[in-house]
């Protein structure tokens, strides 16, 4: 099993554009560099517990996010333009 990042330990910079910070917390949930911004959340390897974590770094910055936006909105597009600048 891969040792992968809890919400605790995701330390990204929540300041800048809503495609680059989604992105971003993304990447470091998934222990990868980059996230292509089309790529599925889930087709990246994410469980539904990285969710939680990613929905709880997400909520410092678009605090009215809810785990069933990643649900439905699985790709950093889809959710980045969902939430916006915040």
């Amino acid at each position: 099993m891969t040792d992968l990042p809890s919400a605790s330990a995701i330390d990204v910079d929540l300041d800048g554009d809503s495609t680059e910070v989604v992105a971003a917390v993304w990447a470091e949930a998934l222990g990868l560099d980059t996230v292509d911004p089309e790529a599925g959340f889930f087709d990246l390897g994410a469980t539904s517990a990285m969710v939680v974590d990613v929905v709880r770094v997400l909520r410092r910055r678009w605090p009215g996010v809810k785990i069933v936006d990643v649900f439905a909105r699985p790709t950093v597009a889809q959710l980045a333009a969902f939430l916006g600048d915040g």
